[in-house]
């Protein structure tokens, strides 16, 4: 956070002294970056703390909206340098070439390289969204580079806006996809990658099981399964139900990762040949 913080201080002063959009957009670009490294940071540190009496699941989902805020935060800053660059396009400025390509490629350098400490993370929606954060900064400094070499080559200003509004176009598409993924899981949506259908013919298939309904599978955090459902089962004795649901919740870890399983089980009140309220 410090050595991104100092980068852009240092990018911010030579983008104005330049003139170059692309340098000003990729200074405001590491300033996202290190608002979300420090959101993230928050985020990672507070998902370890214990569940509290207001806060029965702990602290897991700040993760999960820490990613949501920052894709939030990228997407408003490409929508600044389209605005920027198509008020360039529309009265063009000079721009010093040579400039650019030294203080762009060294931003190339550091994003790329303080991205690769995050690579290890990449898993987890939070980390993978600051990783996005400076991933894409990275390719904003390769495209300033090639924007400022195209104007030493040939003089023509207008590369810088329009390198900006391809670049923007490129990191929109990794921040929808997390935005999406985010909302995916604040809106309790079965988790990407787990299939509904087939926890319910597993859960079914058990011994002892008679009928599953209003199942329901939602992500606490990042790859942290939670479910409840109602299981039909025969009418035996305690003891023996709660060795049922204890088979049924040791399946649902093994084989689905559902690490907290909220099980209520049921007799059938049913009569052979009847339809009852849950088939």
């Amino acid at each position: 956070m410090a050595l991104n913080t100092a980068f852009l201080v240092f990018e911010a002063v030579l983008g104005v002294l330049l003139g170059s959009l692309a340098l000003l957009g990729d200074a405001a670009h590491n300033f996202s970056d290190s608002f979300a490294l420090v959101l993230s940071l928050v985020a990672v540190r507070m998902s370890t703390r214990p569940p509290t009496l207001r806060k029965t699941y702990g602290y897991h989902r700040l993760g999960i909206l820490a990613a949501f805020i920052n894709s939030l935060g990228i997407i408003l800053v490409c929508f600044y340098l389209f605005y920027e660059a198509l008020r360039r396009l529309a009265h063009p400025v000079e721009v010093a070439g040579g400039g650019m390509v030294l203080v762009a490629g060294a931003g190339f350098l550091f994003n790329g390289g303080v991205a690769l400490l995050l690579l290890r993370g990449k898993k987890d929606l939070n980390i993978r969204s600051a990783f996005l954060h400076l991933f894409t900064d990275a390719l904003v400094s390769l495209g300033v580079v090639v924007s400022g070499a195209v104007i030493m080559a040939t003089g023509w200003t207008y590369a810088d806006p329009l390198v900006t509004m391809v670049i923007g176009l490129l990191i929109l598409v990794s921040a929808f996809q997390i935005l999406r993924e985010s909302t995916h899981i604040l809106m309790e949506s079965v988790p990407a990658g787990v299939d509904y259908l087939e926890i319910l013919r597993d859960i079914r298939e058990l011994p002892g099981v008679r009928d599953v309904h209003d199942l329901h599978i939602w992500e606490i955090g990042a790859r942290q399964y939670s479910l409840s459902a109602h299981v039909v089962v025969d009418d035996v004795p305690v003891s023996v139900a709660q060795e049922m649901a204890a088979r049924v919740k040791e399946m649902l870890l093994h084989r689905h990762r559902v690490v907290h399983a909220t099980l209520e089980l049921e007799s059938d009140p049913c009569a052979p040949g009847e339809i009852c309220p849950f088939e």
